[in-house]
């Protein structure tokens, strides 16, 4: 996330959100879309699509089962 995103290791908090990352574009959207389908073999949904913030990402991919 933090490639596609162009941000340092360790640098994404929960609260960041496509207001706060520069980089954050549709086109990123696109390839983290790609990246967590690939990774995780879960289809996303309007629910993570829609998600506000990394935090929101992340607790809706635990959810999921994503980390397991």
């Amino acid at each position: 996330m933090e490639d596609i995103l162009g941000v340092s290791r360790g640098s994404l908090r929960d609260a960041d959100s496509r207001d706060s990352i520069e980089n954050w574009s549709s086109v990123a959207d696109v390839q983290l879309v790609a990246l967590i389908a690939s990774e995780t073999g879960i289809e996303p949904d309007a629910e993570l699509i829609e998600a506000e913030t990394v935090g929101d990402m992340l607790r809706i991919l635990e959810l999921k089962g994503a980390f397991r």
